[in-house]
């Protein structure tokens, strides 16, 4: 459904969801801005909106946004192209199975990605994987089942009419939003060094960081 209708969804990222640059830089970089040469992947990173942002907010920082859609792909390489952004990158890839040269990264960040895999556990062991000793992730995941559905089930719509992009498509009718105590034992279903989970009124949250002693204890 992501890649027949990416160019639904990139309109739902642009002017639906709610921008966390803010907060992810100020959990990911606390100490008041990322060192130069800082690696961030983007998991599940769709039409770019976060590498791009962070990419252009912090001209020292290279990103990698990872994605399963083609289309997805090919609308954040324009984005970043048209932003002129040359510490952008977009890869294929799948979050239950990272690519091995993504190993050591400094940061990740992923939005709304555990409304939509299967395995939601694989995707928190590989984020754990490819994280540097020390380094952080941050998670956020929508709370509101009524907002949340919205795409989806606009996007199921559209797959009932032959000649919308979508096709004859068809998808499950809604996402399934996590209860905050499933959330909290996702996330610590994995040796974190410390774990900060927040909420709002609308989303979830989880700062997590590794432990610099893990690889070498390895």
């Amino acid at each position: 459904m992501f890649e027949r209708c990416s160019w639904f969804y990139a309109l739902c990222r642009e002017y639906l969801f709610r921008d966390h640059t803010p907060e992810i830089a100020s959990s990911l970089f606390p100490a008041g801005g990322p060192e130069p040469g800082t690696h961030v992947l983007e998991v599940g990173c769709g039409p770019g909106f976060y590498s791009c942002r962070l990419a252009d907010e912090y001209p020292q920082l290279q990103t990698t946004g990872i994605d399963l859609s083609d289309n997805l792909l090919q609308r954040a390489k324009r984005r970043a192209s048209r932003r002129r952004l040359l510490n952008c990158e977009f890869r294929k890839g799948d979050a239950h199975a990272l690519p091995a040269s993504l190993c050591h990264v400094d940061a990740v960040v992923m939005s709304r990605l555990f409304l939509i895999v299967p395995d939601r556990e694989a995707v928190v062991r590989e984020v754990f994987r490819v994280l540097r000793p020390g380094g952080r992730c941050f998670i956020a995941e929508p709370t509101s089942g009524f907002r949340t559905r919205i795409p989806l089930s606009c996007m199921w719509v559209l797959s009932k009419f032959p000649y919308t992009p979508a096709g004859g498509f068809r998808e499950p009718r809604q996402a399934d939003v996590m209860s905050r105590p499933d959330f909290a034992s996702l996330i610590g279903s994995q040796p974190w060094s410390s774990v900060k989970i927040e909420y709002d009124g609308w989303y979830q949250y989880a700062v997590c960081e590794k432990s610099g002693e893990v690889e070498a204890a390895a």
